[in-house]
């Protein structure tokens, strides 16, 4: 008993502080954005688990990484399937949740049309189908967003809810090794309800991102395939639109038996009705990025300098100006542009909420350095 004890102890453990977060042999839920100063370790058939978007201040449906270095391996598996905007579910709000939701099948008609994040979804089955939810967002850029939930089948009155959406999971740092596990974030088959009539459309794939110098992924699955439709006497849901993986690297992208899937849900099918449509595949966007790995430096070959953390205001150093500097977001969103006009600046950041920002020059398009806001 005591051996089993000590072995127990050893090789299944959660750990975290600010320096590192490691995963062995466990199970851990968690969301929002994490930071830390050495590294994530996923390992020995763990599971992070993205917890689910349900509109509530603490359920993001969304988990975001940044470290140096990101390990998930020895067939772990990071999962935000089923986990993003819920699917239509009662009468008051039959339309799935998100900026690509399902409509919902009209009052003694048919089945709820599947969400679309990468792809359209598709409609929904029978005489008066709800229609499929629209594709948002930008396939090349640096977004990242969570998948959308099908529309709700209804006879009468709501009868098959709508499938839920993939999360949004993003991976940053200086270096990511996936080895012989899986990143997945896909979404929901619509229900067929109590009454077996009109089910509810698929939820949409999620998004996926990885950013980094170094990307090695090995004998490893990324998906964020859309939920089938839901089948049904009369209607079929609409199957969903499949989701968006993004990969930027700087330096090294090694790649060995790596599959990324977004492929798009099956219509639902009315056995003495319509089926619903098939959605539309999602996108997948690999591309290059310049001079990542100087994210965490202080001082680049211009003497580019920067106070660290920052307090409201940031004090900038730079030998060759003017320059016109933006900021984004850990996901890829601008939320700041400036020009310097002096080699010392003070620049007011105090409409910034707290986290990590990447500086970039306009001038050459390169990226100068990373800023820690604390509050």
């Amino acid at each position: 008993m005591i051996n089993l004890l000590f072995v127990s102890i050893v090789f299944c453990y959660i750990y975290e502080d600010s320096d590192s977060l490691i995963v062995n042999n466990d199970t851990l839920t968690i969301c929002g954005t994490h930071q830390y100063n050495i590294k994530v370790d996923i390992s020995n058939y763990s599971i992070l688990k993205v917890r689910q978007w349900s509109g509530a201040a603490d359920s993001f449906g969304q988990l975001i990484f940044d470290a140096p270095l990101i390990l998930v391996r020895d067939s772990s598996v990071i999962n935000g399937s089923e986990l993003g905007y819920k699917g239509g579910d009662m009468n008051t709000h039959p339309q799935g949740y998100g900026p690509g939701g399902g409509g919902a099948g009209h009052v003694n008609g048919g089945g709820g049309g599947g969400a679309g994040y990468g792809g359209d979804g598709g409609d929904g089955g029978d005489f008066f189908p709800g229609a499929g939810g629209t594709a948002y967002g930008d396939p090349t850029d640096t977004l990242i967003d969570i998948g959308s939930g099908g529309g709700a089948g209804r006879y009468t009155s709501l009868d098959g809810t709508g499938g839920r959406g993939g999360a949004m999971i993003y991976l940053g740092g200086q270096k990511i090794v996936i080895d012989s596990s899986f990143i997945r974030s896909n979404g929901e088959v619509g229900d067929p309800g109590q009454f077996g009539l009109e089910a509810g459309g698929g939820g949409s794939g999620g998004g996926i991102m990885l950013w980094s110098d170094s990307i090695v992924i090995s004998s490893s699955s990324i998906e964020a395939d859309g939920g089938d439709g839901g089948s049904a006497a009369y209607g079929g849901g609409g199957g969903a639109g499949g989701g968006r993986i993004k990969i930027f690297y700087g330096s090294v992208l090694d790649t060995s038996l790596m599959v990324l899937l977004v492929h798009e849900g099956a219509g639902g099918i009315g056995t003495q009705g319509t089926n619903g449509e098939d959605g539309v595949p999602g996108s997948i966007f690999v591309d290059r990025i310049v001079d990542i790995t100087k994210i965490t430096g202080a001082t680049t070959t211009e003497s580019f300098m920067y106070s660290n953390p920052i307090r409201g205001i940031a004090t900038i150093r730079c030998e060759k100006v003017p320059i016109q500097l933006s900021l984004y977001d850990i996901t890829g969103r601008v939320v700041k542009v400036f020009w310097l006009e002096n080699h010392t600046e003070r620049v007011d950041l105090n409409n910034l909420n707290q986290g990590i920002y990447f500086i970039h020059s306009e001038c050459d398009r390169r990226l100068l350095g990373k800023l820690i806001i604390l509050k």
